[in-house]
């Protein structure tokens, strides 16, 4: 019994993550919380004083003299300090709700920073797992005002708190059994509401995946993405039925959940009134037999009932706080992730005076909770200043070479150097400064055409003219001048005065969005698939220009693309078969000239 009951303490504790959501608010709004406090007790001051003053207007009242003539200025004095009191208290609630409003919406935009601060800084491994989406749309689900709610509810519970033990004093002049018996009426619902916060936030865990789904399949059926392909095919009934399906599962088991949470309130709720008038029963039945004076039934009838909604608002708040709670933790573990940590302490710094060769060495790689490598021992070397080629059938690993490439996962075995150093050992940032990818799944930018661009080095000082040179150096230039505020124009439809532009022009902005940047190398994967074959081959045939003698590697499966690289490496099954220059290889047997010693290798 002592260890269920140690247990059940146990858990109640982890959940009331108290300190942590306090110095969470303390650092978000710290001088607002301050304000906070001093009015809450402000507040509190005024109203115990409100009371006080009319029970002084009571007494006076009682024992009047009605031949003093001065009787009738005492009592108006007393009734202008009630009144003057009762004003002050309605004042300072009023500024206080304000102050509270005001620290609430700082200490939500600064849960909202961290959270995507916390996004931005883990790795890509975090965004390829379904359980950090889980811990995401908890953490959202939560919600950036519950933490200030907690410290609010904190600050409500000690006012009411406050104004018990002084309510409460004067209960006890009548009879000191009566509040602690409110007290033992209104605890059952408090138990109550606690364990059914608990059962909520099991459930509430469980059923993430499946909120997660039926918040999925609603953004297909509203949003522009898949508004096509629902349309042609058909689907937006079946999809529909199938987001019908999962929120009526949902629905019905929540629903199960809140009956039995009502159903045990209600007989807890009710025991408590049952409780509340058997005590003014008793104080009745105390009045007629003359052991309880008709001033204490009128001090009783004035006070008790506010001694019980304070009572039952100092429960609901505790119940209320433990609630939001259980919530918060759920921000706190997302907060918690960490991105993986670099061994080097020291990093060293990237020369930029002198060319620096980047090279794989050995690398393997094997994807978290895969069973299998994905790449395995890879060697290749991207000279500086030249163009490499990858090639490859869908599958073989050209993807995750670039993402090794652009060091958003690190190799199980083996090392990628630059200029003959571990990229472990240079700073992160630095080192992704020397890498441009224009990536074959890119983004679509509703910002201005100019920030599509500059997007590719936001930290490089603004100059119209080099935003225009990558414009023009990938093709983008051309439909960009047709826009009524050309460079300045807003793209996509999301926004008012949007312009949507086909997918081939959407992929020209992002080329020239890696040729924006200042990076030693270029991966272009996949990076003209949109284009029709004159612009391709327009880029292409003048590519080295285009680049600035930069190094490159292109990933096509196009022979138009690649028969201009100095080098090529054939990728299959993860390990590369073949490497050399075009000719070499389709002079070679193998895949490379499977592919492209066709009659129409050249498209």
């Amino acid at each position: 019994m002592i260890n269920i009951f140690t247990e059940k303490v146990k858990k109640l504790t982890t959940n009331l993550n108290l300190k942590k959501t306090f110095l969470l608010v303390l650092k978000a709004s710290k001088g607002w919380l301050f304000l906070s406090v001093m009015m809450i007790f402000t507040e509190t001051i005024l109203f115990l004083g409100s009371i006080y003053a009319l029970k002084i207007l009571v007494d006076k009242i009682s024992h009047v003299n009605l031949a003093d003539k001065n009787s009738e200025s005492d009592v108006i004095k007393y009734v202008l300090i009630a009144a003057l009191l009762a004003v002050g208290y309605a004042i300072a609630k009023a500024i206080s709700a304000y102050i509270t409003e005001v620290q609430a919406t700082k200490v939500a935009h600064y849960i909202d920073e961290k959270i995507h601060l916390t996004a931005i800084s883990l790795d890509l491994s975090y965004f390829e797992s379904p359980d950090y989406y889980d811990v995401l749309s908890r953490a959202k689900e939560a919600g950036s005002d519950r933490p200030n709610l907690v410290i609010t509810t904190m600050l409500e519970i000690a006012k009411n708190i406050l104004n018990l033990a002084a309510v409460g004093s004067l209960i006890f002049t009548i009879n000191w059994l009566l509040l602690p018996l409110l007290v033992a009426f209104v605890l059952p619902t408090l138990f109550v509401r606690i364990f059914f916060s608990n059962k909520q936030n099991i459930w509430r865990i469980k059923h993430t995946p499946l909120e997660r789904k039926s918040a999925y399949l609603s953004n297909l059926l509203t949003s522009d993405v898949s508004a096509k392909e629902i349309r042609a095919f058909g689907l937006g009934n079946y999809l529909n039925n199938l987001y019908k399906k999962i929120r009526v599962e949902v629905f019905q088991q929540n629903l199960k959940l809140s009956y039995k949470r009502t159903l045990s309130e209600t007989v807890t709720t009710s025991m408590a009134s049952m409780g509340f008038f058997a005590c003014i029963g008793y104080i009745a039945v105390g009045t007629v037999r003359g052991t309880t004076s008709v001033g204490d039934i009128v001090l009783f009838l004035v006070i008790f009932p506010q001694s019980f909604t304070l009572i039952q608002n100092i429960s609901s708040g505790i119940s209320i706080l433990y609630h939001n709670n259980i919530f918060i933790n759920s921000i706190f573990e997302l907060f918690n992730l960490k991105a993986e940590e670099s061994e080097a302490t020291n990093f060293k710094s990237i020369s930029k005076n002198i060319d620096l060769d980047l090279e794989f060495k050995n690398v393997s790689f094997t994807y978290p909770h895969a069973a299998k490598a994905t790449l395995t021992n890879i060697n290749l070397k991207i000279p500086s200043g030249k163009i490499i080629a990858i090639v490859g059938l869908n599958g073989a690993g050209k993807s995750t070479l670039i993402k090794l490439l652009c060091k958003l996962y690190k190799p199980n075995l083996g090392e990628i150097t630059l200029g003959e150093v571990n990229i472990n050992e240079l700073d992160e940032s630095d080192y992704r400064n020397q890498i441009s990818p224009v990536f074959q799944d890119f983004s679509k930018y509703n910002v201005s055409v100019e920030d599509n661009i500059r997007f590719g080095n936001i930290s490089k000082p603004f100059a119209e003219e080099d935003v225009i040179d990558a414009a023009k150096k990938s093709g983008a230039h051309n439909f960009i001048t047709q826009f009524p505020n050309q460079y300045k124009t807003m793209m996509g439809r999301l926004f008012e005065d949007g312009h949507e532009v086909s997918i081939g022009q959407w992929q020209k902005l992002a080329i020239a969005r890696a040729l924006f940047s200042s990076a030693r190398i270029l991966i272009f994967d996949e990076a003209t698939s949109a284009l029709d074959a004159v612009a391709e081959k327009e880029l292409y045939d003048s590519f080295r220009k285009r680049i600035d003698n930069r190094s490159a590697v292109i990933i096509s499966h196009r022979h138009s693309a690649i028969k201009h690289a100095d080098y090529i490496y054939v990728l299959s099954g993860g390990k590369i078969l073949q490497h050399g220059t075009d000719t070499e290889l389709l002079n070679m047997e193998g895949d490379y000239a499977k592919l492209f010693k066709t009659p129409n290798s050249s498209t």
